[in-house]
């Protein structure tokens, strides 16, 4: 807390903590309503302004223990009075935490409890209407005190001290109309100067079969903020046995956000946006809308590439010919959503390494679906720059620029442009939302030049469809249709194909495509499980047959587990086709937190068939350690016809400071094990501090000398022995609570606030700063000569007139902020008999973390009696 000068012996008393969590003040007016068992007038609530400070009437006589004692107990007629001062608050708006912030606290008079100071700036901030109160404009709106009460009718103000909690209670009425999740843009914080590295290296080896091969990986993340401009440099490098080693510069780019506009600028490397056009990747400039800076209602979408391993496996994703990420995953199905942002558009080729050395490759396509915006609302983007593309030896200059816009609540209008070496397209489209669905349709014509060939022009005709049938409850998530001309090419296409013209290639080897169809239907049963049906279908101009895709699952659970029985086809342009059945169970082993899964998997495909069992599970008190065994049976038909079993472990540990992981496998004719681990190191104003891998947009913990205590929102987080401690996600532009939990620390620490709020901008590194009180705690007893006890309630004060605390039950005191040796007062009245000394020494540091206060026993010696036994003594 805050607090003016005059006030700071008050603000340590109340500061102070016991040792069951208790202030001293708290623990006095509690033993006193204990001994009164009721009070003769009813307390009021702070709300209620003109009663705040009513005042709650006992006989003080039933707390003498010594008839010759009085007390004055009148600083605990009140309650928990608050006196005036700034104290850091909690703001609380209709039960929603809108902010965290500093106050000042005046009382109308003296004596009475001081309440805060409101202006009618800051209520506006809040977001009051008083427009819809009828309050006038013109009226003063300075930094004055208003009553919220008096101004806005059904209003209340109600502050919990012990909780440092001030709670707003206004009719909606009265309040301006805001999405959920919307944080005012004056909140939004561009941090801290810093630096930092993230790293994820593993290496993955694999013997048997006349076949021994060792692979590895390590990819970086590196970031520098200098004010609220933000470097960050994206690479990584492999290596196979016999093969040169290899490094792909993935990006490197500033950025910086535009707040007014709700966008972001970059500088360097980047994709486009592929809400218009297919997403490409470019080395140039763009400012686009960036929808985080919304609400969270209002947000965008982040693809999520999902498959199934039959193994300890290796998972590499490339996106035009570069490694973006690579990693080890356990059997079963696995879901990768850390992926670094890559645009809304752009096929991802995924390929899965099983242990045994047999290789899986899939597409992740991304199809952009256009989508309705609100009225009044605009999504842009403009880019200019050089189309980065690995395969590519001439890479062309392009200029794009894209605009939607919400023209009513049922039509979004969009359209956009691009302009390249030798080529131009541009579009034009139209959202609609009905109640037969969303239906979205656009057309994009393009012409490209191609080199000692005739220019090719056509268009490309794209309609979408979604719709959620709620009697039914059904879910269309995804019906789109796409035609093309002969002569049409997208961006990356034309590209490719004026490239190969200028080199002599082959251009009928970039397959242009005629027409694709997607399809997603998702049908919920509730208690009965759900079924969901895919399929897609595509044919290209310059190639005959089609590829086609179909899958259709279902699911359900049951009293200890679940199910899911999948089938699927597949059919290839040259004819060839597969199918895909799959069985799964999930049965948990146990109903403890830590309890183990059991899953099966039986899967048959192109005439194999695969068993696969495995258990796995968490462990440790934060779920720090994650397990996985497993084994497999296979059988094949056809000329390589047999048998193979497959067994292996993985495990996981999450630690404060990295995640390691490792993995080991044996089969009939191979074998695996891997390694790997990953973490960041950050830089920052109070040093260097070790963490897991952080997300573009995190925060640094600083609590002086609470080493040990843990972040709640953070699993595995802790704060190192400098009181440091990395929160390694933040959501950018939304109300982030961080919370720290005590347990672990020293004693000698107190935190006086265990709750701190950031709102980052993107890619921004925040302070989280919490205030702690060191120094030796101790509970001491000390009565009178002759045992006799000191009065309840009594002041505790240092040799710095500072109070550290109120004498409780059987004269004991705890207190705070110790030396090694000294003295403390003890006051309880005007007279020099009504005061005394006590003279301590605390026992010596053991250099480890105490796990109880220490308990000291001494007197307390008035300089009446130290007179009296020196007379003695000279006699």
């Amino acid at each position: 807390m805050k607090r003016s000068p005059g006030h700071q012996s008050q603000v340590r008393a109340s500061a102070i903590t016991g040792p069951f969590g208790l202030s001293p003040v708290a623990t006095v007016v509690m033993s006193v309503f204990a001994v009164l068992g009721g009070v003769q007038s009813a307390s009021v609530s702070a709300s209620e302004a003109h009663n705040a400070d009513a005042a709650v009437q006992f006989d003080t006589t039933f707390l003498r223990t010594d008839s010759t004692q009085g007390v004055d107990l009148a600083r605990f007629a009140r309650g928990n009075t608050v006196s005036a001062g700034v104290y850091s608050v909690d703001i609380w708006v209709n039960d929603i935490r809108v902010a965290r912030q500093d106050l000042r606290f005046v009382a109308a008079r003296e004596g009475q409890s001081a309440r805060a100071c409101l202006s009618r700036q800051m209520l506006e901030t809040l977001g009051v209407d008083f427009a819809k109160v009828g309050v006038n404009q013109d009226a003063k709106a300075g930094d004055e005190c208003v009553d919220l009460a008096v101004l806005v009718p059904e209003s209340s103000i109600d502050f919990d001290f012990s909780e440092q909690k001030l709670m707003l209670s206004v009719p909606q009425k009265y309040m301006r109309n805001a999405a959920r999740g919307y944080v005012p843009p004056d909140m939004w914080q561009t941090g801290v100067n810093a630096g930092f590295v993230s790293y994820n290296a593993n290496t993955y080896r694999t013997a048997g079969s006349g076949m021994d091969s060792t692979q590895s990986y390590l990819g970086l993340n590196a970031g520098v903020n200098i004010g609220a401009w933000h470097v960050r440099h994206q690479s990584s490098v492999s290596q196979q046995s016999g093969q040169a080693t290899r490094f792909d510069d993935i990006a490197t780019y500033v950025q910086h956000d535009v707040a007014a506009l709700k966008s972001q600028v970059t500088l360097g490397d980047g994709y486009t946006t592929g809400d218009i056009f297919d997403s490409v990747q470019f080395r140039g400039v763009q400012i686009a809308t960036d929808d985080r800076m919304l609400p969270e209602s209002l947000r965008g979408y982040a693809p999520v590439v999902r498959g199934t391993a039959e193994t300890n496996a290796r998972v590499s994703i490339r996106q035009n010919g570069q490694v973006m990420y690579e990693t080890s995953v356990s059997p079963g199905p696995f879901e990768i959503n850390d992926l670094y942002a890559t645009g809304y558009g752009g096929n991802l080729d995924v390929t899965v390494t099983e242990a045994d050395g047999r290789t899986k490759r899939f597409t992740v396509p991304y199809a952009a679906v256009a989508q309705s915006l609100r009225p009044g609302t605009t999504r842009f983007s403009a880019t200019a720059g050089q189309l980065r593309n690995a395969t590519l030896d001439t890479k062309p200059n392009f200029a794009q620029f894209t605009l939607q816009r919400g023209l009513t609540n049922s039509v979004t209008a969009y359209g956009g442009g691009v302009a390249a070496n030798g080529y131009v397209a541009a579009d034009i489209g139209a959202a609609l939302n009905t109640k037969f669905g969303a239906l979205s349709a656009d057309v994009t014509a393009a012409q490209t030049q191609v080199p000692n060939q005739n220019s090719q022009r056509g268009a490309s005709l794209r309609i979408g469809y979604s719709k959620f049938i709620d009697p039914t409850n059904t879910n269309i998530s995804v019906a789109a249709y796409r035609y093309s001309t002969a002569g049409f090419m997208n961006l990356s296409d034309a590209s490719s194909v004026r490239d190969l013209a200028m080199h002599g290639g082959d251009i009928d080897s970039v397959y242009r495509q005629r027409n694709r169809f997607q399809l997603s239907v998702n049908q919920n049963f509730k208690n009965y499980g759900s079924v969901f049906l895919s399929a897609s279908a595509q044919q290209y101009w310059n190639r005959d047959g089609s590829d086609t895709f179909y899958q259709a699952g279902y699911t359900n659970s049951y009293k200890y587990g679940t199910y899911s029985v999948t089938a699927g086809r597949t059919r290839s342009a040259n004819g060839s086709m597969s199918n895909q059945y799959m069985v799964s169970t999930t049965i948990p082993l146990g109903r403890s937190q830590h309890a183990p899964l059991l899953s099966t998997n039986l899967s048959s495909a192109s005439g194999s068939t695969n068993l696969q069992a495995s258990v796995g599970g968490s462990l440790g008190d934060a779920n720090q350690y994650s397990y996985n065994a497993y084994g497999t049976y296979g059988t094949s038909s056809g000329g390589n016809g047999g048998s193979s079993a497959n067994a292996g472990a993985s495990g996981t540990y999450r630690a404060p400071y990295a995640q390691m992981t490792a993995s080991a496998s044996s089969g009939s004719q191979s074998s695996q094990v891997s390694a790997g681990i990953s973490g960041s190191v950050v830089v920052h104003p109070g040093g260097v501090t070790l963490s897991q891998t952080v997300g573009d947009t995190f925060g640094i913990v600083e609590a002086p000398g609470a080493a040990g205590a843990k972040v709640t929102s953070a699993p595995g987080v802790k704060l190192d022995r400098r009181g440091y401690a990395v929160v390694p996600y933040l959501t950018p532009y939304g109300m982030n609570t961080v919370d720290i939990d005590p347990k672990g620390t020293s004693t000698d620490i107190e935190f006086e606030s265990t709750s701190e709020q950031a709102v980052p901008r993107l890619g921004s590194v925040v302070m989280l700063r919490y205030k702690t009180v060191s120094g030796r705690a101790a509970l001491i007893r000390a009565p009178q000569l002759g045992d006799k006890a000191l009065p309840f309630g009594a002041d505790v004060m240092d040799g710095n007139g500072r109070t550290v605390g109120v004498v409780a039950q059987d004269s004991r005191i705890f207190a705070r902020g110790l030396d090694d040796k000294g003295a403390l007062f003890v006051k309880w009245g005007a007279a020099a008999s009504e005061e005394c000394r006590i003279e301590y020494v605390l026992p010596k540091k053991t250099g480890q973390a105490a796990t109880a206060y220490t308990s000291v026993e001494a007197h307390c010696i008035s300089d009446v009696q130290t007179s009296q036994r020196a007379a003695i003594s000279a006699d």
